[in-house]
């Protein structure tokens, strides 16, 4: 569950916009019309510019440098950051001007607003900064970076309300698909820097100034809303956390503030961390809080014993495919395959069935050569005991079932365990049945969308497929990974 936000108060209507403030936005939609938004694409695909494409993840920090007023109270900090060699600065818009004044020359500036004022923001363009410019940008904000490196990025919005292509569908046109790596999401920079960060391999994001929210007035009555002169004319509103901590913000930015929340979790094997006593990093820290696992236990006792009683239905004996727990023996066939595979590439191999149930995947398998089968299922007596790791560790038809709350630990236990590879299926329906309590036999009923960032987080998931009641997933070894650390921040 994400904290929750309350968005109330008196809100202040600016004197440029008359009528009754409306709930804060979902995001979407872009600055410009339609129109030009797709004449810029067509120019600035014409360019000779190299495009974004994805790196491989590696043990460097992103430092996002964001505009908030929080940013200015981190100055020396952010300029020690500057001079760590394992750190890399990166900025977008204003953002840009503001460091480099400060005696900081960014290592990234980004920019993808489609906007003609950005050309504002790229008048005073520095050597040693790799400029990565949006493709929907306006012409003029690469005109003013002839001279400087330029990494044309072509992410998407989707635009195209008259029928007509989408810009999408006229980049794929124009352009191989392996020649870029689209950058999805986010209605504003500091969103879309956290999935910047998963298509360059970060994996530790620490953002400054990424506040969504003010704290002080102008001389004019005008909200501060950045560390530099940057005037804003917008509604203002109340936001109350799920603590009762109350800050000031915006529509756009309590907007901002809610689809980090959505994006974090979407991105979940990448660190994010938030500098600064904002609306943003205060989200972060509860969020944070209310997801921590709250205790080591794989299973409660409760739930022990309820999986049991349902395993009691029927014996555990070669052949026996009825009941509770004996789906295992319709994955044979992949487990063979892989298997197979892992054994060609490094030898003899040790396989763990965790969650076996009745043992259907053991009592299917053939006699392989060079391999050793081992399982384990905590409500199965006599194979109940603490597993060993093992080569590939099968696990199909379990994770619906884990409570809620033990879900994390269970997900680390497998990590733990696997040393190559982890063949995991989960069912992504309502089950049929239900314990003796009245549960439902799938405590936990999500999509791949909800599983992928879990598993990503402690494996390389080299292949995913959706089925219509599962989802199967292949997944590495982080320690398999060439030049893996397993020490480092976000790992």
């Amino acid at each position: 569950m994400n904290p929750s936000l309350h968005i109330g108060g008196n809100p202040m209507i600016s004197e440029e916009v008359e009528g009754v403030w409306a709930p804060p936005p979902e995001g979407g939609g872009i600055p410009v019309s339609d129109e030009d938004f797709i004449r810029n694409i067509r120019a600035n695909m014409k360019r000779e510019l190299p495009n974004l494409n994805s790196v491989a993840e590696h043990n460097r920090t992103m430092v996002m440098i964001c505009g908030g007023p929080t940013a200015k109270q981190h100055l020396e900090e952010i300029r020690v950051k500057a001079a760590d060699p394992n750190c890399d600065i990166v900025c977008s818009n204003k953002t840009h001007d503001w460091l480099v004044e400060n005696g900081i020359t960014p290592d990234i500036h980004f920019i993808i607003d489609p906007k003609a004022s950005k050309i504002d923001d790229v008048q005073n363009p520095v050597n040693g900064v790799n400029y990565m410019i949006g493709i929907q940008c306006n012409p003029g904000v690469f005109d003013a970076l002839v001279d400087y490196p330029v990494t044309r990025i072509l992410t998407y919005c989707g635009v195209s309300s008259n029928g007509g292509p989408k810009d999408y569908d006229i980049i794929r046109a124009w352009f191989d698909p392996d020649e870029f790596a689209p950058l999805e999401g986010g209605t504003m920079a500091g969103l879309r820097a956290m999935n910047l960060a998963h298509v360059l391999g970060y994996l530790t994001v620490e953002f400054y100034g990424f506040d969504s929210c003010f704290f002080d007035y102008d001389e004019d009555g005008r909200p501060i809303y950045y560390s530099y002169e940057k005037p804003r004319v917008e509604d203002t509103l109340e936001v109350r956390t799920e603590d009762g901590r109350v800050f000031d913000s915006s529509p756009i930015f309590a907007s901002q503030a809610r689809q980090f929340l959505k994006w974090k979790h979407q991105l979940e094997w990448i660190t994010f961390i938030v500098h600064g006593d904002s609306l943003t990093g205060h989200l972060n820290r509860l969020d944070e809080q209310t997801n921590k696992p709250e205790h080591g236990r794989l299973y409660s006792d409760y739930h022990l014993e309820m999986t049991k009683n349902r395993h009691a239905d029927g014996p555990i004996v070669k052949g026996n495919k009825s009941g509770y727990g004996v789906s295992g023996y319709k994955h044979a066939g992949q487990i063979c395959v892989l298997a197979g595979q892992v054994i060609k590439k490094y030898g003899p191999i040790t396989v763990l069935d965790y969650g076996c149930g009745k043992r259907t995947l053991e009592h299917t398998l053939p006699p392989i050569v060079g391999l050793t089968l081992d399982v384990y299922d905590p409500a199965i007596e006599g194979i109940h005991g603490p597993p060993k790791p093992a080569d590939i560790v099968i696990c199909t038809d379990v994770l619906e079932h884990i409570e809620p709350d033990c879900l994390e630990n269970v997900l680390d236990h497998l990590q733990a365990l696997t040393k190559k590879v982890a063949y995991i299926c989960i069912c992504t329906h309502k089950s049929n049945n239900v314990f003796s309590d009245g549960r439902n036999l799938h405590l936990i009923v999500e999509s791949l969308a909800f599983w992928y960032p879990k598993l990503r987080k402690r494996f390389d998931v080299v292949e995913s497929r959706v089925f219509p009641t599962e989802c199967v997933m292949v997944c590495q070894s982080k320690a398999l990974r060439e030049g893996y650390c397993p020490n480092a921040p976000g790992v």
